[in-house]
Parts: structure tokens; C-alpha cells; sequence
């Protein structure tokens, strides 16, 4: 009992109050347990029955009380243990360390097959994209020339060498940087297949861009003249509204010369009727124009006009400044004051416009001026409608109307009537709505009923080009003329006179170029070359703000080279010593000025484009002209290497691998090694190793041919000659091979796995052979037993490169 108080007090110090959470209390004191329990025990007597119900209690719940009942043995409870020496746990934990670690480098290993094979289908699917639309690109050029075909006949067509022709010439004319008059040279090749109206047409739309270039009254080259003032400039600069104004003075000016040139064509034709005689004064010609058109006999056709001493005066002044003779008109009026009696105000009128800067009247003089017209206009009286023209020109009334009457007869008089009354200024100086009207007020209303509206039935599409022109709308003037296929030889070279001159930035030069090359003279290299050529025309040196145009052009060259069949007269060779090609003899086009430039800009794009699309061959050759054999001997490697992944079968279906046979990469690949082994140059840049590298390649691919073939037993002799992989049982060999397998180069490595199942599968099929002959050789089943053995040690030393479902299928 006193043990069972100790123990009772030693808990009480164990047990604090707050730990007893809810366990129950016993509310009896020590004595009375004691007393309680003594008692009982004295009231029942043990059995041997109530000894088992016991033992059986404690056994219900969960009680041992045979191994409770044992006593401890703790004799040897405070001894010091000692390790047992068989056990080495450094050893242990290393060996798990490296299970987890290849354990988890094999799941990254899936991990990154995985993301290599959605980034391959993701490449895939671009490429397989990219090569539908250049073959419906294609297609679209081939209906293309089929139009053109169709509405020229063997002349129309031989003007594709002629064009070609002349683009030469202007590339060779900027190569010692002398100006070349590109629009002379265009305007004289005629298309004979056209009418003769048509051809007429043609050459006015020529002289047109010629008159604008001369006439513009912008000084500079001929090459790039408009790109400082027009292109580059902001819309709202000084030197930008000067520029536009000198282009609207220029197509005016030509739209007056061919009046003043109708008017002396009419009366040529009815000299005799007419009777001028002499070389009188355009001014005399003028009157009798005027009796030729408007009088019937003795009577005038119009009774609006107002007769002055027999002259309809308004008619007169009219035609003088729509011939372009404002000088004319000016010294008439005002040596002629007394025929304007009725309207004294208008010789004022007439002189401020003809002196005033831009023919702007001061504010004052246009009120009075829009006070007349609207008495003209609104009035009851009848009023010569080309006074009424007059007075809307020079004080440029109601711009945003146009009630005219018959006095415009023509689209050019409707074009230069526009280009009259437009004024280019700052947007700010212009302060009332109602006095701004500009060139882009003009290219509106010309346009805003389309090419249609012009050319009906589509009879003849010059004359909405022209239109286009006039208005200095040149864009759309080659992005309409574009759209009649017959013409794309004609909007081609409009295009690049345009493009030389800088008057067009918007256009989508590049484009259009690049499809008539690919239309038209996809198989001349030298031609298409100097078409290509023309994109490096918007150039730093003519005041284009960057170089991203001849980066474009070098781009399409690029590309151009990749296609073509012809491809080293492009580049060059080095047969019989280095010859240069076409590209690098006018390479000061592009803006490159040394080798190196050349070998960096060109060579070794177009070479890196030739490896990405399997043209392994090709990309050897260039890279050869660049004397980077290094690059070309990773060519190499690469096809060599991307053979022995993919089957030749497999390979024709990816077109980013090679579609050469096995045995034209491995021909290729040694002849390759011959020819430049011999070179000092060649060696003195690759070492034994790398070249060892290729051999061992060319070895491997002529060991999966043979097996591919099914010529075993030769395929294994090539594998064992490669000496990577041993086929005896001499453990310091394997040992001297696996050590070296790890410096092997990786284009060998990642394709060691499958040689190995190829080499296994064929011993496997060999020993199947020899063990199931009649006459076994049990020399050569044991010698075929021995190479497996070596083959199967080999590949668990190095398993750490063999993925783990590769060793499965070897040890199977």
C-alpha cells in the first residue's frame, strides 16, 4: 500500500490540474481505496475459473497479459552499441542519391520529349502553313501570267526582257551614282498588242509622271528628289506644303499644255476651213478656235455669251488661262479695260489675282468678288457661264459646291478646275471651314465615285489611272491599275519610276515586286536580281529615316535565292577558284561595302536557310564561300545525324529534313571530307577529332543502310569498326569505351540508343539464324552469345545516356 501512495503522490507532481482536461476525478482518498480494495479482496475468494474471466477481460481489450506479465530483462539496457562492419550506409545513401536523381532526370527527359515534340508539331504546322500559301501564291501568279498571256501576244510578251532591260540600266546608273532618265527610257516600249487609243493612253500617262518630275520646280536628283520635301517631311511642314504645292503647279501645268496642244491640233485639222496662216500669235490662233467651236456660221452657239467687238470676251479669258497663258490673260484684260465696262471692278479683280502669292486675293477682294458671284449665280438676270467660272476661280467661291453648267466639259477640265481652286497652307492659317480646300479635298471628290464611274464596261482603264495621276493620288493609282491583270507588266514598272522619284511611301512596294518576279521571270536570276534591287532605292542615302527597306530587300534576296534553281550564279563558286556571283558584283546596292559585310548579310542567311529546309548539300556550298568550315562541317554532321533519326521513308514527309537518299548523303559526305582534307587551310580549323566525328557518322549511316537493307552480318562488321561500342568480353575495353563514350560529339549520342536496339536486333536475329541450322556452329553461336554479353555490360555502364525504356528492350 505505501507503493501505491508513492505512486499516487509522484503523479500528482507529474499531472498538473490544467493538463487533466476532462478526465473524471475520484473523490475518495488514498486510505479509502486501500481500504476498499482490501476488503473485496477478502470477500472474494480467487478460483482458477475467475483467474481465466480475468485473463480473458484484459484479452478483449487488447491486453497481453502473458508478455505484460515477462519481466524486463534491462541488464544490458545502457551498453554501447557498436555498427556492424558489413554495413555501409555512405555507400547506400549514394546509391539511392543517384537512383532519385536518374529517376528524376528520365522524367525530365519525358518532360522535355514531350515539349520538343508539341514545339516540332507547332514548327510543323507554320512551315506546312507557310508552304500552302506560297503554293496557292503560286498558283494565283500562274493565273496571273495566263491573263497576261491572254491579251498579249508574242511582241506583248517579248517586253518583259525589254523592261528588264532598262531596270538594268538604272541599277547600273546608281551603282557610279549618275541620275537615269528612267521615264524616258519606260515610255518608248510600246504594247503592240493594245489598241491604238489605248497605247495613246499609256504614253500620256508617262508623260504626265514626266512633266510632273521636271516641272515640280524641286530641285535635286532625279533619284530620291521628293523624299526630303515629300516623303519625309511632317504633312504640315514648310517645306512639305511647299512641295505639294510645286506638285499641284505641275499637273495643272500639264493639263493646260494639252489644251493649249488640242486647241493647235483642231486647227491643224481644219486649216483649210480656217485659214490662219502664218505663225500668227497664240492669241490670234485662240480667237480663231473660238469661231471654229463656238459659232455656227455667222451665228454664235450659245446665247448666254457676252459678245465684245465680236469676241465672247469671257470665253476668251477662259480658254487663256485654262491653256495655261495667265500672263496672256492678264496683259489682254489690261490693255483691253473698255470691253469690261460693265464689270470695271473685275480688272482689278483679275490683276490682284494674277500678282498675288499662291493667286490668294486679300479678304477684302473676295468678299466683293463672292458678292458678285452670288448676284450672278442667284440673280435673275442671264450671265455668261464662263463668267460665272471666272469669278469662282479667281475669288474661289462656294468650294463645296459644284452646280456647273456645261462650261466643263471633260474629266481634265473637271481635274484642273479642282486643282484651281485648291490651296495648300497650314491648317492653322486657314481659320473658317468654308475657305479650306486642299489636295485631299481634290483626291475626295475626283475618287468619290470610284474607277467604275470612269471606265464603264471596263472599256479603258487609262483613263481613271490617269485621273488618279493628275490628282497626285499615286498609290492608288498603281493599286487600281494593279487590279487589271493584262496590265501588271505596265503598273510594275510605273511602280519602281515612282518609287524611284519618291513619290510614293504607302505602297506596298515590296510586295509587288517580289510577285512579279515570281510571276514573270522566275527563271531569269540576273533579271529578277535587278528587280529586287529597286527595294534599296528608300534608302538612308535618299533621306528615307532608316535602313529597314534595304534590310527588306536583302530579305527578298534572301528568299529568292532559296528558290531559285539557279542559285550559284547568284552567289558565286569556287571550282576553279573563287568567281564571284551576281549579287556580290552590284553588292554597293545593298550598302555593303566589304567581304566580310557580304559573307554576314548574304552568304550566311541564305546558307542557314539552306540547312533549316534539308538542303544540307546547298548550304555546304555556300558556307564553303565563306571559309567558315566549321559551319560547314556542323552541316555536315547535322544531315548525317538527322539521317540515322528518321527513315528515308519518314524524311520525304518533313520538309525541314533532307529528301537525298542514304546513300547520296553518304557519298556527298565523303567526298566532301576528300576534297577539303586535302586543303591546309581546312585542317588547320577542324582538329582529328571533329573530322573523326564525321567518319564515325558516315560509319553509323552506312550500318543502319545495311541493316535497313537487311544485309546483317555487314552492318555489324561497320558498327564494329566504328570501335564505340565493344563485342568482346574484355572488361578493360569496355572500360576504355565507356569512358570515352561521354566524349563523344552529341550529334553521335543522341543517336546511340537506336543503334544499340539495331545492333542487339541483329545479333538477336543471327544467333536465331545459326541455333535453328541444321549443322549448328557452335563456335559462331558462342562467338554471337559473347558480343550480345558485351553489348548488354556495355549498355548498363553507360545507362545514365540510355533512356530506361531502351535498356527494358535491350535486356528483353
Amino acid at each position: 500500500m505505501n507503493t501505491l501512495r508513492q505512486l499516487r503522490e509522484r503523479a500528482q507532481l507529474l499531472l498538473s490540474p490544467s493538463d487533466r482536461g476532462d478526465l473524471p476525478v475520484i473523490q475518495k482518498s488514498i486510505d479509502q481505496i486501500e481500504r476498499e480494495i482490501k476488503a473485496m479482496s477478502e470477500k472474494i475468494r480467487p478460483t482458477q475459473e475467475l483467474h481465466a474471466k480475468a485473463h480473458y477481460f484484459l484479452a478483449s481489450n487488447g491486453i497481453n497479459t502473458e508478455h505484460v506479465s515477462t519481466p524486463i530483462n534491462t541488464s544490458r539496457t545502457f551498453e554501447i552499441a557498436e555498427l556492424d562492419n558489413h554495413t555501409d550506409i555512405k555507400k547506400f545513401l549514394a546509391e539511392e542519391h543517384e537512383k532519385i536523381l536518374i529517376d528524376i532526370i528520365e522524367e525530365q527527359r519525358k518532360v522535355n520529349d514531350d515539349e520538343f515534340e508539341k514545339f516540332y508539331e507547332n514548327q510543323f504546322e507554320k512551315f506546312s502553313k507557310n508552304m500552302e500559301r506560297e503554293r496557292m501564291e503560286e498558283d494565283e501568279n500562274m493565273a496571273d501570267y495566263k491573263e497576261f498571256e491572254k491579251y498579249n501576244n508574242t511582241t506583248g510578251i517579248a517586253r518583259i526582257s525589254e523592261y528588264a532591260d532598262i531596270v538594268s540600266q538604272l541599277n547600273n546608273n546608281r551603282l557610279i551614282d549618275v541620275d537615269f532618265d528612267l521615264i524616258r527610257n519606260l515610255s518608248n516600249i510600246r504594247n503592240m498588242s493594245e489598241l491604238q487609243r489605248f497605247q495613246d493612253h499609256a504614253f500620256d500617262a508617262w508623260n504626265i509622271l514626266g512633266h510632273v518630275v521636271n516641272k515640280s520646280n524641286i530641285d535635286g536628283r532625279l533619284e530620291g528628289r521628293f523624299t526630303r520635301n515629300y516623303i519625309a517631311e511632317p504633312y504640315q511642314s514648310v517645306a512639305a506644303i511647299q512641295a505639294r504645292r510645286s506638285l499641284i503647279g505641275a499637273s495643272k501645268s500639264w493639263l493646260e499644255q494639252q489644251t493649249a496642244q488640242y486647241i493647235n491640233e483642231s486647227l491643224n485639222r481644219n486649216a483649210k476651213r480656217i485659214k490662219v496662216g502664218g505663225i500668227p500669235s497664240f492669241n490670234y490662233r485662240l480667237r480663231a478656235y473660238i469661231d471654229l467651236v463656238f459659232k455656227n456660221g455667222s451665228e454664235w452657239t450659245d446665247d448666254r455669251l457676252e459678245i465684245v467687238k465680236g469676241l465672247p470676251i469671257w470665253v476668251f479669258i477662259f480658254l487663256l488661262m485654262r491653256s495655261g497663258h495667265l500672263d496672256l490673260a492678264a496683259k489682254y484684260v489690261d490693255s483691253h479695260r473698255e470691253m469690261f465696262v460693265n464689270d470695271k471692278k473685275f480688272v482689278s479683280y483679275f490683276e490682284q489675282y494674277v500678282n498675288a502669292e499662291d493667286h490668294c486675293v486679300s479678304k477684302a477682294t473676295q468678299d466683293e468678288i463672292l458678292q458678285d458671284y452670288y448676284r450672278f449665280e442667284y440673280g435673275e438676270r442671264v450671265v455668261d457661264p464662263y463668267k460665272l467660272l471666272i469669278y469662282k476661280i479667281i475669288g474661289r467661291c462656294e468650294l463645296h459646291k459644284f452646280n456647273l453648267p456645261n462650261t466643263i466639259q471633260t474629266i481634265e477640265d473637271y481635274v484642273w478646275l479642282q486643282l484651281m481652286l485648291a490651296r495648300e497652307n497650314n491648317d492653322a492659317v486657314v481659320k473658317l471651314e468654308s475657305e479650306r480646300f486642299s489636295l485631299i479635298d481634290v483626291q475626295k471628290n475626283v475618287t468619290k465615285n470610284g474607277g467604275q464611274y470612269y471606265n464603264q464596261e471596263d472599256s479603258n482603264p487609262w483613263i481613271y489611272f490617269k485621273i488618279l495621276l493628275l490628282s497626285l493620288q499615286f498609290e492608288k493609282a498603281i493599286d487600281y491599275l494593279y487590279q487589271q491583270k493584262y496590265l501588271r507588266l505596265e503598273t510594275i514598272h510605273f511602280a519602281i519610276t515612282l518609287v524611284y522619284h519618291e513619290y510614293v511611301y504607302t505602297l506596298n512596294y515590296p510586295r509587288l515586286i517580289y510577285q512579279y518576279v515570281q510571276t514573270f521571270i522566275q527563271q531569269n536570276a540576273k533579271n529578277a536580281l535587278q528587280y529586287l534591287y529597286t527595294l534599296s532605292l528608300y534608302s538612308p542615302k535618299q533621306g528615307y529615316p532608316d535602313q529597314s527597306m534595304v534590310q527588306l530587300a536583302k530579305s527578298y534576296i534572301h528568299k529568292f535565292s532559296l528558290s531559285s534553281n539557279d542559285y550559284q550564279s547568284l552567289l558565286g563558286s569556287e571550282t576553279n577558284g573563287r568567281i564571284p556571283g551576281l549579287i556580290e558584283a552590284q553588292e554597293q546596292l545593298l550598302d555593303i561595302k566589304t567581304w566580310k559585310e557580304y559573307a554576314e548579310q548574304i552568304l550566311y542567311p541564305i546558307a542557314d536557310g539552306f540547312t533549316h529546309t534539308g538542303r544540307c548539300r546547298d548550304a555546304v556550298h555556300v558556307y564553303s564561300l565563306t571559309g567558315d568550315f566549321n559551319k560547314m562541317v556542323d552541316v555536315l554532321a547535322k544531315e548525317l545525324s538527322d539521317a540515322l533519326q528518321q527513315p528515308q521513308s519518314l524524311r520525304a514527309t518533313d520538309p525541314t529534313l533532307s529528301e537525298l537518299s542514304n546513300d547520296e548523303i553518304i557519298q556527298f559526305s565523303v567526298q566532301i571530307m576528300e576534297h577539303y582534307e586535302k586543303h591546309e587551310a581546312f585542317s588547320k580549323v577542324i582538329d582529328n577529332k571533329r573530322k573523326q566525328t564525321i567518319r564515325t557518322l558516315i560509319q553509323l549511316l552506312q550500318f543502319r543502310t545495311m541493316y535497313e537493307k537487311g544485309q546483317l552480318e555487314h552492318a555489324i562488321q561497320i558498327l564494329e569498326q566504328t570501335n564505340i561500342i565493344p563485342f568482346t568480353k574484355d572488361f578493360n575495353q569496355t572500360q576504355r569505351l565507356v569512358d570515352r563514350f561521354s566524349h563523344l560529339d552529341e550529334s553521335i549520342l543522341k543517336n546511340m540508343p537506336e543503334i544499340l536496339l539495331n545492333a542487339m536486333d541483329i545479333l538477336y536475329k543471327l544467333w536465331a539464324t545459326y541455333s535453328s541450322a541444321d549443322i549448328a556452329s557452335a563456335i559462331e553461336v558462342h562467338t554471337l552469345e559473347m558480343k550480345v554479353s558485351a553489348l548488354i555490360t556495355f549498355a548498363g555502364l553507360i545507362q545514365f545516356y540510355i533512356p530506361g525504356d531502351i535498356i527494358t528492350r535491350l535486356n528483353k
